[in-house]
């Protein structure tokens, strides 16, 4: 992502009509740490307060104590970039009900941790720093967040740091498998209250993507149509063709966890506007990209399974999604071909 504003030390929002973000701007806002008031940065993909969907991506000091809270009627997840920490969850007592030890795609931990709304939790960091990726749904209102009344407030230092010591005091441990329904040849549905996602939860989508008839599977972190944020994690193929299309009134984004890929935007005419290379953390292309709405785009694979964290406002509705009649359908396989042939093409020369 280059152009990007300073609000201020810590916040920097995209100026990017497509926004994307890459490992050098990782890297960039983790350097910015030190000048920072409270040891922590964003870096915002969403453009304003009112935006329905809002994406950070933060870079926190090692040192940092975020005190427990739970968020009014929004769920929101936190994707591990970098780093390592654990998630706690609370009783109305203040009690420790579950622990989610995090890392990154790699580490055995879980990477990925949805936090549902009126949840009380927070994020304990083990490591000098971390690096994350927050979603979360809009309007922004500072109220939306209730600080847990029996957590010490970040002016008592002694407190906090008492409270640290007994978090880091508990020992990390892998989660079980996550536990899902399926509700379709093409989807699972998380079926627990914490949701999160490791490499164990990837890999046994990869072992069914293949049965698929499109050859392609995804597991929903939200558990209903009705969610206004939902996070799929979803498997392709260099077999999966995703015929050109566009949201009404809804942004969404793509995280690369594994494979690469180029997305493409287009013109109401079919033609190219943009091609943003996609990889992994890292790999040197850009990890993330953001869509906005009623822009008509594609993703066409570049290695034989791309595994993705897609997110996207909800509720889900069928007509919300329209379909390029400048495309071929997906049963037109010659037409098909020739397609993704033009675009490969289109790559070589462009990028």
């Amino acid at each position: 992502m280059e152009k990007m504003r300073s609000i201020n030390s810590d916040v920097y929002v995209t100026e990017e009509i497509y926004p994307s973000v890459g490992r050098s701007q990782m890297e960039f806002l983790r350097h910015g740490l030190a000048g920072t008031s409270r040891g922590r940065i964003r870096l915002c993909a969403h453009k304003r307060n009112e935006d329905s969907l809002h994406e950070m991506f933060i870079a926190f000091a090692g040192a940092n104590y975020i005190r427990p809270s739970r968020h009014l009627g929004k769920d929101e997840s936190l994707h591990m970039l970098d780093g390592v920490g654990d998630y706690f969850f609370f009783n109305e007592g203040g009690e420790v009900s579950d622990m989610v030890s995090l890392g990154t795609y790699e580490s055995g931990y879980q990477f990925y941790c949805r936090i549902p709304a009126g949840q009380e939790h927070n994020l304990l960091i083990r490591s000098d720093d971390v690096a994350v990726h927050e979603t979360t749904v809009g309007p922004f209102s500072r109220g939306d967040t209730v600080f847990s009344a029996w957590s010490p407030g970040e002016d008592n230092h002694v407190g906090m740091q008492h409270f640290m010591a007994d978090q880091r005091g508990r020992v990390q441990s892998e989660r079980h498998l996550l536990s899902m329904n399926r509700s379709g040849p093409e989807v699972f549905v998380a079926d627990e209250h914490i949701v999160s996602v490791g490499k164990r939860e990837i890999e046994f989508l990869k072992a069914v993507v293949p049965t698929t008839d499109r050859k392609r599977i995804r597991l929903c972190a939200h558990k209903d149509l009705e969610n206004p944020l939902h996070e799929m994690f979803v498997i392709y193929t260099d077999m999966t063709y995703v015929k050109p299309n566009k949201h009404i009134n809804k942004d969404e984004s793509l995280h690369i966890l594994e494979g690469e890929a180029d997305f493409i935007f287009f013109d109401e005419s079919g033609n190219i506007m943009e091609i943003i290379p996609l990889g992994d953390y890292n790999s040197k292309r850009q990890f993330y990209v953001r869509v906005p709405a009623f822009a008509w785009h594609t993703i066409v694979m570049r290695s034989k399974i791309l595994v993705i964290h897609e997110v996207i406002s909800g509720p889900f509705r069928r007509e919300d999604t329209l379909w390029a009649p400048w495309a071929p359908t997906e049963t037109d396989y010659g037409a098909v071909a020739h397609f993704l042939d033009r675009m490969r093409t289109a790559v070589a020369t462009k990028t």
